[in-house]
């Protein structure tokens, strides 16, 4: 076996700057999600997706499932359809829901 000499006092920068990683399965997924979860900045001429970013995707499921079961008590009562208004009450934001009018 050779033997290797360590340099003593080197920086991280410094001991990988001749390693090259080779690719695989592993390293591909890793870059291919750090990627996903990069922010992504908006030059502001899409001003609905700037505004969805507030809504986290928690946020959007719980509001989902509240929707869907407000949608099954109109089903219920004989309703089809409902419509939706947001409202802001204060520092509070309010969703009020009403049978559609049928035309």
């Amino acid at each position: 076996m050779a033997k290797f000499k360590i340099q003593k006092g080197l920086t991280d920068a410094d001991m990988m700057k001749n390693f090259k990683e080779e690719v695989s399965f592993e390293n591909t997924m890793l870059t291919r999600e750090a990627e996903a979860k990069k922010t992504v900045i908006h030059k502001g001429n899409n001003q609905d997706e700037f505004y969805r970013e507030f809504l986290t995707e928690k946020v959007e499921t719980q509001i989902g499932k509240m929707l869907l079961d407000i949608k099954m008590e109109y089903f219920k009562e004989g309703e089809g359809a409902f419509s939706i208004q947001v409202k802001r009450d204060g520092k509070n934001i309010v969703l009020e829901t009403a049978p559609k009018k049928v035309k």
